[in-house]
């Protein structure tokens, strides 16, 4: 396999998964050598000016992903503007006119999720941004991008997979305005690819690696049977894929009737910015009501949440503590107790609705993979404790590195995209008889 990664390599033929996220988008592809690189863009995207701001800052930095200045050319985009300056990810979180996917309860909850990626210029726009960011990440100007990505299993059913991947088929021009590749242009070619359902090849994560070009198996292939469920939980929708010993059943896969992480994060965020010690100082300042504590969820993700649970997956310490620093001061405060009120309810929500989806199918095993995970963790430990010492098994299976759970599912698409590419070269190479 390393002979075909590196021959298309050189052709400028980058192989890849993309996992349009309602939190971050996540990118995993191969590099020349065969081996997985991952990283992640915030969902958010801010209008931008048409040129470098003299106040933008040094352009010395290293990673290219958390700078993004971009001018972006493509049909992909509402044919209001289709060559857009934005801002994206990591550097929009400040800007005016940020966007990120939003929760609207008053809306059904199915419908509500999936709506927000087929043909949404916020999740095209950080899907190129991304793209073009492996692209500059491997200095390469010009790619060639056979796509592998995935929508909610309910909108792959109502629309199919070519009509969902015609939302980014195409050529994309990205021009970057600022940061380390300032002034660099790249290119990017889409003209083939497929579009699955979330969830749908995730079990390629879970049962494989890729080292060197080769595929190799995880300790998980000893673990799982023949048939089980896979909950994959995002932060705009969790879904349920059913295996069976035929493959995937289609008629009991679903995308569960139930809110992922972003509604819980928005929630624990909201009683943040009304802590009384917040609402100090933003009288101290005389600033409005309306300023957040911190300016997305990725941001409070990242440096709020996530360190603590992995703490805890790391076995540093037994149970979480979250604080948060207001107005960036030294100072601590301690929000543990909002922030479990949040992870419990979303925890317990999913443990009925994954178990009971799992009892229905009638498979054997329940496997949990995604963002989703992560967030849940405190609880979801507690629950497998309890299972084991109850019926003396794991109520569920989890990654080994749970901490790579949220790039299972754009691994997932790079191992199908993988085999795929590689069994068409091999077919070239089979004699005609």
């Amino acid at each position: 396999m390393l002979d075909v990664i590196q021959k298309l390599y050189d052709k400028n033929i980058i192989i890849s998964g993309v996992d349009q996220g309602n939190k971050s988008a996540k990118f995993s592809y191969l590099n020349r050598h065969g081996n997985i690189a991952s990283f992640a863009i915030p969902t958010i995207v801010a209008p931008a000016e048409d040129k470098k701001s003299a106040v933008e800052g040094s352009t010395e930095t290293n990673t290219i992903e958390k700078k993004l200045h971009l001018k972006i050319t493509s049909k992909s985009l509402s044919t209001v503007n289709q060559e857009r300056y934005v801002y994206v990810g990591h550097y929009a979180r400040n800007k005016k006119g940020k966007e990120e996917p939003t929760y609207n309860p008053m809306e059904e909850t199915q419908k509500n999720m999936s709506t927000t990626k087929f043909s949404n210029d916020l999740h095209v726009i950080t899907t190129i941004s991304g793209l073009a960011v492996m692209a500059a990440k491997e200095n390469k100007e010009e790619i060639h991008i056979p796509y592998a990505g995935g929508l909610p299993v309910s909108e792959i059913k109502e629309l199919g997979s070519e009509k969902a991947l015609e939302s980014v088929k195409g050529t994309h021009t990205v021009e970057f305005m600022d940061g380390p590749l300032e002034k660099k242009t790249v290119t990017l070619v889409i003209g083939s690819g497929k579009m699955y359902g979330e969830g749908a090849i995730t079990d390629l994560s879970l049962n494989f690696d890729i080292q060197q070009g080769e595929l190799v198996e995880t300790s998980l292939q000893d673990r799982l049977s023949e048939t089980y469920a896979l909950g994959d939980l995002g932060a705009g929708t969790s879904e349920m894929i059913i295996f069976t010993e035929e493959g995937i059943d289609g008629n009991l896969s679903q995308s569960l009737d139930i809110e992922g992480t972003n509604p819980y994060i928005d929630r624990i965020r909201e009683k943040v910015d009304n802590l009384d010690e917040f609402r100090a100082l933003k009288e101290l300042f005389d600033l409005d009501d309306s300023e957040r504590a911190y300016q997305s969820r990725e941001e409070f993700m990242s440096e709020v949440i996530e360190p603590s649970i992995l703490e805890v997956i790391r076995g540093e310490t037994e149970t979480p503590t979250f604080e948060v620093r207001l107005l960036k001061s030294k100072k601590t405060t301690d929000i543990t107790e909002l922030v479990m009120e949040e992870i419990r309810k979303y925890a317990n929500d999913h443990k009925k609705a994954l178990t009971s989806a799992w009892n229905s199918a009638g498979v054997d095993e329940l496997v949990l993979v995604g963002g989703g995970v992560l967030f849940g963790y405190p609880v979801f430990k507690e629950v497998q404790e309890k299972f084991m010492e109850l019926q003396g098994q794991e109520w569920v299976i989890m990654p080994d590195k749970v901490e790579e759970a949220p790039f299972f599912t754009s691994r997932g698409y790079l191992i199908a995209n993988l085999i795929q590419l590689t069994e068409k070269e091999e077919a070239k190479l089979e004699p005609v008889n």
